[in-house]
């Protein structure tokens, strides 16, 4: 059953005991489009998928605006910096394995973070960065509260576009599934407590593993206990028109075989899809419909539409222990 968060008000948000305050980029004319179905003003349950969107409404320029981040945040440089940062800084406090190989990918390298003590949930996290950019170093804060909070946590590298495909980054994700499974002792932890996550781009790969048929891999189920999939992207079909396709470079059949919107859900485990409510309404969408997809098939999943948080925000907030998104992940992988 779904449970959803959805706050009206300040943009603010407590990070690292700082206050953080910035400007909403996202006001956008919406007038083509209603987003509104199922949602009230006062934050009531929502229980209906809200309509498809039609991209074809949309001018180019306007699809980039709200499905290109970097657009969205122009100061996403500054977010971007402060992450490596505090990742920097985490590695000289924490017990850490760092670019174990996990794949013959020139990027196919982990960072390895075991449990402090035995028997833990492990949490493999894929970076974002519309599988063209940034690295798992852009990500190595949100170590920092999960191995505080017991869990173990792996946070995988992978090639990038255009060198390669996005079928073959995705084909890397699922090694880096199979291989973090087989690395459970040394993580301290336990391989039947895996919690697929990501951010943006790497939300899209964790939720591609949950349309994956694990038994073609000598499965007998999906390695996966639960998902966090964080500002992620589900419907690909905006990406030919927005400048990243110039690298990604997706064709009309990959628009609907790389969509886990559109494909079968072949692992149904307790899920979070959280997104940022200062992100452009497009963006917000794609997180409210994969929530329904989820939803409607049984899946325990929590929508979290978080209040003030942008694209680049909402990333960094996990390095805060007392965050609400922070804390939900970790009540998903002790529960």
């Amino acid at each position: 059953m779904e449970q959803i968060e959805h706050v009206n008000g300040a943009k603010s948000i407590k990070i690292n005991n700082l206050l953080f305050w910035y400007h909403d980029t996202t006001q956008l004319d919406l007038a083509l489009l209603d987003f509104s179905t199922g949602f009230g003003n006062d934050g009531s349950k929502w229980t209906t998928m809200s309509p498809d969107p039609d991209y074809d409404l949309y001018s180019d320029q306007d699809l980039s605006r709200q499905m290109m981040p970097r657009i969205a945040v122009p100061d996403h440089e500054h977010w971007l910096a402060k992450d490596l940062g505090l990742s920097d800084e985490l590695k000289g406090r924490i017990s850490l394995i760092p670019d174990e190989r996990y794949g013959a990918g020139p990027r196919q390298v982990a960072d390895l973070f075991p449990a402090t003590r035995p028997g833990g949930p492990i949490v493999l996290f894929f970076h974002g960065g519309f599988w063209r950019t940034l690295s798992k170093d852009h990500v190595g804060h949100v170590a920092g509260p999960l191995v505080e909070g017991g869990a173990a946590v792996v946070l995988p590298g992978y090639d990038l576009c255009p060198v390669v495909s996005l079928l073959t980054v995705v084909t890397q994700a699922k090694q880096a599934l199979l291989w973090t499974r087989q690395q459970a002792r040394r993580l301290n932890a336990d391989p039947d407590r895996i919690y697929i996550a990501g951010n943006s781009a790497g939300a899209h790969l964790a939720a591609m593993l949950m349309m994956e048929d694990w038994t073609r891999h000598g499965l007998p189920r999906a390695p996966i206990a639960g998902a966090i999939l964080v500002t992620g992207i589900y419907d690909l079909r905006p990406i030919p028109r927005i400048q990243v396709n110039e690298d990604v470079r997706l064709s009309a059949e990959d628009v609907v075989t790389l969509s886990p919107q559109f494909l079968p859900l072949r692992c149904r485990v307790p899920a979070i899809v959280a997104v940022g409510n200062a992100e452009p309404p497009l963006w917000i969408e794609q997180s409210r419909r994969f929530a329904a997809k989820l939803s409607a098939t049984g899946a325990d999943v929590r929508l979290m539409e978080l209040p003030g948080l942008h694209h680049f925000s909402i990333t960094h907030s996990l390095s805060d222990s007392t965050a609400p998104l922070t804390r939900a992940l970790l009540d998903l992988v002790h529960r």
